[in-house]
């Protein structure tokens, strides 16, 4: 549970200007602005040693990104566990980057309207 990419699919490659390699070379943390950091930690580490019972069902956080050409995408982190209520792994999705680190409201999912003018989209994490 360090955080190291195991897998992402062809949208996420398109949309952080990754491919899977690199991607599968980094951790979430990598992909943090660095400015959020140390609130990025405290965040999954809460996550990770609440006890499930005590914890909402898919315990996830929203932090803004840090991804090479993408200033406007953040990370939606979804705590995943299994049927002992075990943390196994982190479900990660692109969203829309959030105004501040403590920005509260829904976020918004990317899709391939979020690709750069050009970009084409050609075809789980532990």
């Amino acid at each position: 549970m360090g955080g190291a990419f195991i897998d992402c699919n062809q949208l996420f490659n398109e949309l952080s200007n990754y491919n899977k390699q690199e991607v599968c070379s980094l951790t979430i943390f990598n992909l943090i602005a660095r400015s959020d950091l140390q609130h990025a930690f405290d965040l999954v580490s809460q996550m990770i040693s609440t006890p499930s019972e005590e914890a909402i069902e898919s315990p996830s956080c929203v932090l803004r990104g840090n991804m090479k050409n993408r200033f406007d995408l953040g990370l939606n982190i979804t705590l995943i566990r299994d049927e002992e209520g075990i943390a196994k792994c982190f479900c990660v999705s692109l969203i829309k980057n959030p105004s501040s680190p403590f920005d509260t409201t829904m976020p918004i999912h990317a899709t391939p309207a979020f690709l750069s003018p050009g970009q084409t989209v050609t075809a789980a994490l532990t």
